[in-house]
């Protein structure tokens, strides 16, 4: 069977040992709360969560903790969907986000092995233009940078444009002037006035082996599945590498349609970045193609299957082959296999017979379970 990435095996192994640098806070055995074990925590904690259904939403506080259902101990994708932050019940209707980063949390800042579901996006004043937008209806992250690792994303929306907010967007995921690690996660059945799948906005991100579906919506600034505008700066940029992105759908809004309503189901793209191995099909929009970009600063295409084809090197237009539309594995004889730049690194090593995630040889396979981060994201 495919391994857990050394960095959780190590953490996990830590963590039974007792020995683990910070103290680890168990809910609901010793706090009540997710959000009471974190206001308790302090930097270097781990705050571990048992299987079941936690309404609220919670904030990390600009802490360096890692918040982790038992995924990260057992590694059994079954406790993700059984472990489930619900944060449909906000205490205040503007601020519904599921999860909140925006205290300057860095990398030490974990969340990892949940079901985030129920959010609603929280009414937030945009750092650059200072107007009002709704966004991250499960995650939002702004100004900062955390990992957000093995979740699944699923059934949360930012599309509520009430008086003086000018959009909402990020029905899963937005982030904003950040530089997170988006990394294992499933993103599906969210809802955006745009970018309803994952929305990132000038930052620099890492947004890798994510599987990206059956996301709504674009009738504000377009995108369906994955919204990217503009970088963080010159140096710092994103790199969209290793997803599959399927059957997300961009829609026109009833009233007048802006520049980028209704384009790009698969991805937007406006600016520079890197986006490489991989597979976007299946995916609808009112105008244009699933693949939305700038003609006057394209990103660097390289080794993607993309249905209709685009500019870049590599480039396949063939029918992926999937097994299933549930996890989205590749079939035998798939052209997705073993077809990612050659320069990348190559697929994790699996045990002979052992079903998915990756096939074929070493080179590294198109999509979500290509790589070596590659991880079983559904049981």
């Amino acid at each position: 069977m495919l391994l857990p990435p050394f960095g959780l095996l190590l953490l996990a192994a830590v963590l039974l040992a007792g020995s683990a640098p910070g103290r680890v806070r168990r809910v609901p055995s010793q706090y009540r709360t997710i959000q009471e074990a974190i206001d308790s925590a302090v930097p270097g904690d781990t705050v571990l969560v048992a299987p079941g259904r936690y309404q609220e939403n919670i904030r990390f506080r600009g802490k360096g903790i890692v918040v982790a259902s038992e995924y990260l101990l057992r590694h059994d994708p079954a406790l993700i969907q059984q472990t489930v932050i619900d944060g449909s019940h906000p205490t205040h209707p503007d601020t519904g986000t599921v999860v909140l980063f925006v205290e300057q949390e860095d990398t030490s800042a974990v969340l990892l092995g949940f079901t985030i579901t129920g959010g609603t996006g929280t009414v937030w004043t945009d750092a650059r233009d200072k107007t009002l937008y709704r966004e991250g209806g499960g995650i939002l992250c702004e100004l900062s940078a955390p990992r957000i690792e093995h979740n699944l994303i699923e059934g949360n929306e930012a599309v509520e444009v009430a008086t003086g907010v000018l959009s909402a967007g990020g029905g899963g995921i937005r982030c904003g002037y950040a530089e997170p690690i988006i990394r294992n996660n499933v993103v599906r059945g969210n809802r955006g006035h745009y970018g309803a799948g994952i929305v990132l906005f000038h930052s620099a991100a890492t947004v890798e082996n994510n599987l990206v579906v059956g996301n709504a919506g674009g009738a504000g600034f377009g995108g369906s599945g994955v919204w990217v505008v503009s970088r963080l700066s010159y140096r710092l940029t994103n790199r969209i590498e290793q997803n599959t992105i399927v059957g997300n759908v961009a829609t026109l809004p009833d009233t007048a349609p802006g520049q980028l309503a209704g384009k790009g189901g698969g991805l937007t793209i406006y600016g520079p970045a890197v986006v490489r191995n991989n597979i976007i099909w299946g995916n609808r929009q009112a105008t244009g193609g699933p693949v939305d970009q700038s003609a006057r600063r394209p990103p660097s295409l390289l080794f993607n299957l993309i249905q209709g084809g685009a500019a870049g090197s590599g480039t396949l237009d063939r029918d992926p082959l999937f097994t299933d539309t549930v996890r989205y594995y590749l079939a035998p004889g798939s052209p997705a296999i073993d077809a990612g730049d050659p320069s990348s690194p190559e697929d994790a090593m699996m045990e002979t017979g052992a079903p998915g995630p990756a096939r074929g040889g070493r080179r590294t396979d198109l999509g979500a379970y290509g790589g070596p981060g590659s991880a079983r994201l559904l049981p």
